[in-house]
C-alpha cells in the first residue's frame, strides 16, 4: 500500500481520473435514463410518476449535496471526505441495480444523486487548485469533455441500453467504478489539513437549501400526474422557490456566508452563473423535447432515437477542445457568447424540422445544441470562478451548482409538460413541441441580450485573465468590475 501511495499520491492523473471516474456516472444517466424508463418501470414496478418523482429527488439531492459539502470540505480532511461520498454513491448505484421494488429503487436513486453532488465539490476543485497554473487548459478542456460530453453522450449510451435491456448491469458498473474510485482516493489524495476547520456552521443556509432542492423537484415531478394547477404542483414549487431567494438573501448578509452570494454579486460571476443555468437549462430543455418529437411522434425505437444524437457528442468534443484552447486568452467571453448563439440557432433548426422525418436537420440541430452547452455552462463556471479567489472555488462551485440545477431541471421539466398542454388531442403533437421549442430560444435569446447589455454595462473589455496570480498568488485571475458599473 506505502509503494502505491508513493506512485500515486497527489499526482494530477490520478486525481483527474478518479474525480471524473466519480462524476461521470450520474451525470451520464441523467439525460440517458430517458430511453430506458420503460424498462426500469417494468423491473422494478414503479409507476411513471413515482421513477419520475425518485429522479427529480435525486437531482435535489444532488443540488444540495454540492451546498453541503461547500461547507464540508473547509471542516474535514478531502482524503477522509472523498471515500465516504463515493461510498454514499456506490451504495446508492448498487441499491438501484439490486432493485426488487419501488422504495429500493427510488432510495438507491437518491443516494447516486447525493453521493455525486458531494464529491462535485470534494473532486473538482482540487484538480484545478493543486497543481500549476500551466494545466488549467488541459483540466478545463477534460472536465468538459467528461461532464458535458457524458450529457451529450447519454441519449447514445440511453439507446444502446435500451435495446440490451441491460440497466442493471450498468448501475451495477457504476457501483463497481464509485467504489474503485473511493479507494483509490485514499491513497492518491494527500491527508492534508482542512482549511477552516473552526469555520461556523450556517444552520440557516442549509436549511433554506433542503427547502429550496427537494420542494420545488418534488412539485415538477408532479406536473406530469397531476397538472400545473394542481396544489401538489404549485404550493411545494412555490413555497421552493420562496426558500431559494431567501437563501440568496441571507447568505449576501451573512458574514461568513457557506454560498458567497455577495462575492459574486458582480459583473462577470453573474454573467457566468445567468450562461450556466439557462444555458443548460435550455440545452436540456431541447434535447428533451427533441426525444419527445422523435420518440412520441416519430414513433422510433430508443437505438434509432440514441444513435440520431451522435453528432451532440461529437460537438462537444470540439467545444472542448476550444475550451482548452482559448482558457488561458482573453477570448473566453467571446466563446460562451457564440455557444449561446449557437444554442438559439440549434433550437431554430428544430422549429425548422417541425416533424421527425427530417432526419438531417434534427442531426445538425442536435450538433449545434451539444456545441452551445460545451461552451456555455462549463465556461460561465469558469468565469465566474476566476473572478473570485481559489480558495473559495468550492463555494462557487456548490453555489453555482445549486442554482444551475434549480434552472436546468426546472426549466425542461415544465417545458415538457407545455408540449403536451399545448397539442391537442390529449397526447403530445409536433405542434405543441414546436410552441415549446420556441418558448425555450426565446428564453436563450433574452439571456443573450441581458448578458451583454450586463457586459457592457460593466464597462468590460477583452481582458486576459492572470491565471498565475489566481492559482499560485492568492489573487483573482479577472478583475470584475460592479454591476452596472457605467451607470454608478
Amino acid at each position: 500500500m506505502s509503494g502505491l501511495r508513493e506512485s500515486l499520491e497527489g499526482k494530477y492523473t490520478p486525481t483527474l481520473l478518479i474525480a471524473l471516474i466519480a462524476l461521470v456516472p450520474y451525470i451520464l444517466v441523467t439525460s440517458a435514463s430517458t430511453l430506458y424508463q420503460p424498462d426500469i418501470l417494468k423491473g422494478v414496478g414503479i409507476s411513471k410518476s413515482g421513477a419520475t418523482l425518485a429522479s427529480s429527488f435525486a437531482t435535489a439531492a444532488y443540488a444540495f449535496g454540492a451546498l453541503l459539502c461547500g461547507d464540508l470540505v473547509n471542516r474535514f480532511r478531502k482524503h477522509r471526505l472523498f471515500p465516504i461520498c463515493g461510498g454514499i454513491a456506490a451504495v446508492g448505484w448498487a441499491l438501484a441495480a439490486l432493485a426488487t421494488g419501488p422504495a429500493s429503487y427510488a432510495i438507491g436513486t437518491v443516494l447516486q444523486g447525493f453521493g455525486t453532488g458531494m464529491l462535485l465539490v470534494v473532486a473538482l476543485p482540487p484538480t484545478i487548485q493543486n497543481f500549476s497554473w500551466k494545466r488549467v487548459s488541459l483540466t478545463a478542456m477534460f472536465i468538459n469533455i467528461g461532464l458535458f460530453g457524458a450529457v451529450a453522450a447519454g441519449p447514445l449510451l440511453g439507446g444502446a441500453i435500451a435495446a440490451l435491456q441491460g440497466w442493471r448491469w450498468l448501475y451495477g458498473a457504476f457501483a463497481v467504478l464509485a467504489g474503485g474510485a473511493s479507494l483509490l482516493s485514499m491513497v492518491i489524495i494527500p491527508d492534508e489539513e482542512p482549511p477552516n476547520p473552526g469555520l461556523r456552521f450556517d444552520w440557516p443556509a442549509l436549511l433554506l437549501g433542503l427547502g429550496a432542492t427537494f420542494l420545488p423537484f418534488g412539485g415538477i415531478a408532479m406536473v406530469g400526474a397531476a397538472g400545473f394547477g394542481s396544489p401538489l404542483v404549485y404550493l411545494p414549487l412555490g413555497v421552493g422557490l420562496i426558500c431559494f431567494f431567501a437563501l440568496l438573501l441571507v447568505e449576501f448578509h451573512h458574514d461568513e456566508p457557506l454560498a458567497p452570494v455577495k462575492k459574486m454579486w458582480n459583473t462577470i460571476p453573474v454573467i457566468g452563473t445567468l450562461v450556466a443555468t439557462i444555458g443548460g437549462g435550455v440545452f436540456v430543455t431541447l434535447m428533451e423535447l427533441t426525444i419527445e418529437l422523435d420518440q412520441k411522434v416519430g414513433g422510433e425505437a430508443p437505438l434509432k432515437t440514441g444513435i440520431m444524437f451522435w453528432p451532440q457528442l461529437a460537438s462537444v468534443l470540439v467545444a472542448a477542445v476550444l475550451l482548452g484552447a482559448l482558457f488561458k486568452t482573453r477570448w473566453l467571453p467571446v466563446l460562451v457568447l457564440i455557444g449561446m448563439l449557437s444554442l438559439c440557432t440549434g433550437g431554430g433548426l428544430l422549429l425548422m424540422a417541425k416533424t421527425p422525418d427530417h432526419q438531417t436537420l434534427l442531426m445538425v440541430a442536435v450538433g449545434l445544441l451539444g456545441f452551445g452547452a460545451g461552451t456555455t455552462v462549463s465556461p460561465g463556471l469558469f468565469l465566474a470562478g476566476m473572478s473570485l479567489k481559489s480558495n473559495v472555488l468550492g463555494r462557487i462551485v456548490a453555489l453555482v451548482e445549486l442554482v444551475r440545477s434549480v434552472g436546468d431541471f426546472i426549466i425542461a421539466p415544465v417545458m415538457v409538460a407545455l408540449s403536451k398542454s399545448f397539442s391537442s388531442g390529449g397526447s403530445v403533437d409536433s405542434g405543441g413541441i414546436a410552441d415549446s421549442v420556441l418558448i425555450s430560444v426565446i428564453v436563450c435569446a433574452g439571456t443573450v441580450i441581458l448578458c451583454i447589455a450586463l457586459y457592457w454595462g460593466g464597462r468590460m473589455g477583452l481582458p486576459k485573465p492572470k491565471i498565475q496570480q489566481w492559482l499560485e498568488e492568492d489573487g483573482v485571475a479577472l478583475e470584475s468590475p460592479p454591476l452596472l458599473a457605467r451607470w454608478r
